[in-house]
């Protein structure tokens, strides 16, 4: 893809997000399946260095006034609001150009980096052709999964409690389905964990017609059998690593020991305790939050 960067709008660019321990790197595996499609490690561009950078742009931006004079400090002293997204266009691009500069005119690239989720207002207002994909899950599930990588190889990350992990799981699905209001069908999709459990194919081929591609059934099957669980613990669908990891770690992302469970739904029911299952209950049946969701209260314990 030769195009100055400034011109680059993100249309062969998909993010897949969601909750940590949701299912993005199953998916994101079996989309990377795809002869036109490509992915790579969790780059956290968004969520780490570009979001953070529009989000303190806009707040200094929109200072209130101070002692009757509009008080501006920090770039927006500076630059106009299309100057200075230009500048963060521009950085964004150069931060995902090892992959993007590599795709074919036909070719997508998938994003896999799940807290992209509390940024796609940004993501889109820099990158307006950009799509999403949004795979939900149980937050039952996903609360044990997280509370499980803790005592292993997410204990640098991952909540150690389930009130905080529930916590995040609302956190995240909130933030998308807020975001996901002011965008088009074209734009957003959303896959259910379970449903992509249960009826992969169906699911499959709904994602890849939202993303216009061809997938024969027999394709479909075959990245189903290399992303099974058991096939993702070895290997999978090679994810490709570059920079200076790659340099120390080789140029394939290997999933730590203990990243694939059961990966089943319902394990939920004998990981967590009872007292832990009433935590969940409590944050994700909040005032306001419940109606949003489609897990059945009568079924909660």
């Amino acid at each position: 893809m030769k195009q100055p960067a400034e011109d680059y709008k993100g249309y062969n660019l998909i993010f897949v997000v969601g909750c940590p321990r949701s299912g993005t790197t199953w998916l994101q595996r079996l989309l990377a399946s795809h002869p036109k499609v490509h992915s790579g490690e969790e780059s956290h561009v968004f969520s780490m260095y570009v979001g953070p950078q529009m989000r303190v742009w806009k707040t200094q931006r929109n200072t209130q006034l101070l002692g009757g004079e509009r008080h501006l400090v920090g770039p927006p002293a500076y630059f106009l609001d299309e100057e200075f997204v230009s500048i963060l266009r521009d950085y964004a691009y150069r931060l995902l150009s090892p992959v993007l500069e590599r795709l074919a005119p036909a070719e997508l690239f998938i994003e896999k980096t799940p807290s992209h989720a509390l940024f796609i207002s940004e993501i889109r207002e820099l990158l307006p052709e950009a799509r999403f994909i949004h795979i939900v899950r149980d937050p039952r599930d996903v609360v044990a999964s997280l509370l499980a990588a803790a005592k292993t190889w997410g204990s640098d990350w991952a909540p150690k409690s389930a009130t905080a992990a529930a916590e995040m799981w609302v956190e995240h699905v909130h933030a998308v389905k807020e975001a996901g209001r002011n965008l088009s069908k074209d734009k957003f999709h959303e896959v259910s964990y379970e449903e992509l459990s249960r009826f992969p194919e169906e699911t499959l081929k709904n994602v890849s017609k939202f993303l216009g591609l061809d997938w024969s059934d027999q394709g479909i099957a075959a990245a189903i059998e290399a992303n099974c669980a058991e096939s993702m613990r070895d290997r999978g669908t090679p994810i490709p690593l570059y920079g200076e990891i790659a340099t120390r770690s080789g140029n394939v992302s290997r999933l730590p020991r203990g990243f694939i469970r059961r990966a089943r739904p319902g394990g939920w029911r004998k990981d967590l305790s009872f007292r832990n299952k009433f935590r969940v209950w409590r944050i994700v049946w909040k005032p306001g939050n419940a109606a949003s969701y489609r897990w059945c209260l009568l079924d909660w314990f």
